[in-house]
């Protein structure tokens, strides 16, 4: 008979995520493979916090 090991007691073996470092703009957790950019060899959790950092060095302008 095969029983469930969450059931049994015997647990199992559960995979998390490691970070693979912080934003440079909000200093926040990047994670692999989900929304994390890497522009110029800097990390960036999102496109947003990408485009205020361009701003603020000068890189990009509004019009």
């Amino acid at each position: 008979m095969i029983e469930n090991p969450m059931v049994s007691g015997q647990g199992y073996e559960e995979s998390y995520v490691a970070p693979v470092g912080r934003c440079e703009e909000c200093n926040d957790l990047v994670f692999q493979g989900y929304e994390g950019l890497l522009f110029v060899d800097q990390l960036f959790c999102c496109t947003s916090c990408l485009e205020h950092h361009l701003k603020k060095s000068g890189a990009i302008q509004e019009i």
